[in-house]
C-alpha cells in the first residue's frame, strides 16, 4: 500500500514538472491481468499526469476511472461503469443534469372540448338499399346478320411436279502460301532493390518488466523506475 501511494505521489510530482508535448509522455507504470473466468484488468500512469485503471468481470460489466491535469494545473478525475445498463460517468467537474419537473396528476373532472366528441351514430335502423322495380329489359336480336361463308381456293395438283436440275460450277481454291516470322523479343528484368525496415525507436523502454503465464491467463507488470 505504501509503494502504491508513493508511486502516485511521484506521478503527480512528475506531472507538475512536465513541460513536453503529451505525445512524448513516457509511461511510468503499466499492469494488466487476465483470468480464466473472464476477469480482466488494466492500469497505467504517464509522466504527464494521465492515469487510468479498469476492471471487468466475467459478465462483461466494467468499472474504472481515469484522471488528467487540466491547463490550470488542477487534477480532474472521472469514474465510470459500463454494462447492460449503458455507460454512466461521474465527476466533480462534469455538468449535472437539471432535476426532472414534478409530475402533475390528471384532473378527475376534466371534460374534453365538444370538437373532440363526435356525435354518436345509431346503427339500429340502417338505410335500406335501393330497389329496382322496373329494370331495363335486355335488347333482343330478331334478325341477326348471317355469318360470312368462306370458300377455299382450288387446290393445285402436286402429283407430277416439273423436274429440276442443278449443276453447280466446279470450284477451285488455291490458298496462297503464308510465311510468319515473329520478331525477336528481348527481356531485361529491372534491377532488384532490397529495403529493410528500420529498427523501431525506443521499442524496449528502460525499466523493469515482468510477465507471468498460466494455463488460463496471464499477468504483466512494467515500471520505469
Amino acid at each position: 500500500m505504501y509503494r502504491l501511494v508513493l508511486l502516485f505521489a511521484l506521478a503527480a510530482l512528475a506531472a507538475a514538472q512536465y513541460q513536453k508535448s503529451a505525445q512524448d509522455a513516457a509511461i511510468l507504470s503499466d499492469a494488466r491481468y487476465l483470468t480464466g473466468d473472464g476477469q480482466f484488468g488494466a492500469a497505467y500512469s504517464q509522466e504527464d499526469g494521465v492515469e487510468f485503471k479498469e476492471e471487468s468481470d466475467g459478465e462483461g460489466n466494467r468499472r474504472g476511472s481515469y484522471s488528467y491535469v487540466d491547463p490550470s494545473g488542477q487534477r480532474r478525475t472521472i469514474t465510470y461503469t459500463a454494462g447492460k445498463n449503458g455507460f454512466v460517468a461521474s465527476g466533480d467537474h462534469l455538468p449535472q443534469a437539471p432535476p426532472a419537473p414534478p409530475q402533475v396528476a390528471p384532473q378527475p373532472q376534466y371534460k374534453p372540448l365538444p370538437e373532440y366528441n363526435p356525435p354518436e351514430q345509431s346503427w339500429d335502423s340502417p338505410t335500406p338499399a335501393p330497389r329496382w322495380n322496373n329494370p331495363t329489359p335486355a335488347p333482343q336480336w330478331n334478325n341477326p346478320t348471317p355469318a360470312p361463308q368462306w370458300n377455299p381456293p382450288p387446290q393445285q395438283n402436286w402429283n407430277n411436279p416439273a423436274p429440276q436440275r442443278f449443276n453447280p460450277p466446279p470450284q477451285q481454291y488455291n490458298p496462297p502460301p503464308q510465311q510468319y516470322n515473329p520478331p525477336q523479343q528481348q527481356y531485361n528484368p529491372p534491377p532488384q532493390q532490397w529495403t529493410t525496415t528500420p529498427a523501431p525507436h525506443r521499442f524496449y523502454p528502460p525499466g523493469k518488466l515482468s510477465l507471468n503465464r498460466s494455463p488460463d491467463g496471464f499477468s504483466y507488470t512494467f515500471s520505469k523506475n
